[in-house]
């Protein structure tokens, strides 16, 4: 008797449960269900940082606005006096090429002045934050300065949505 009991056990194991159905969140399921939600997940934030990444240099245009007050030295005043004498404002990177100029023809100091989008000349290469300087000459050209031409900038980069700068010019080239 005990023979049979023993060869009935080797023979018919006691059964087991069933498996239980499909329940969500768990990786047995072989359909792949459960892989929609990060997937999803995966395809919206990899959407959103190729838009951030390309609509990035636009929101730079739209907020760029500088604003603030030029202002001439004593010394230099008189030499700024002249008759068509340009101003030019220019708006540097970081890597120091310039983004943005302004020119203005025959100002009167002290000048309140705005740069915005418009004033934009490398919209591409624009960053959060610039550097500013302002020239004076009257033969109507940036680049290297000439003799007697005047010069001026801020001492560190500003942010391109900033206000209330005052920029002197206080430098000559000789």
């Amino acid at each position: 008797m005990e023979c049979k009991l023993i060869v009935n056990i080797l023979l018919h194991p006691m059964k087991r449960p069933a498996p239980e159905p499909y329940k969500a969140g768990f990786c047995y399921n072989s359909g792949g269900e459960n892989m929609k939600k990060p997937f999803l997940l995966a395809c919206l934030t990899g959407s959103l940082l190729i838009a951030g990444y390309y609509a990035y240099p636009f929101a730079l245009r739209a907020v760029f606005t500088l604003k603030g007050t030029v202002r001439l030295t004593p010394d230099l005043a008189e030499r700024a006096a002249r008759p068509n004498i340009m101003l030019f404002l220019v708006a540097m990177n970081e890597s120091g090429v310039p983004v943005a100029v302004k020119k203005i023809i025959d100002p009167v100091f002290p000048l309140d002045f705005q740069m915005s989008a418009p004033d934009i000349i490398m919209p591409d290469i624009l960053t959060r934050k610039v550097f500013l300087e302002a020239h004076i000459n009257a033969h109507g050209e940036l680049g290297r300065p000439r003799k007697g031409d005047l010069t001026g900038s801020l001492k560190g980069p500003v942010f391109i949505f900033s206000k209330r700068h005052d920029l002197v010019i206080d430098a000559s080239a000789e």
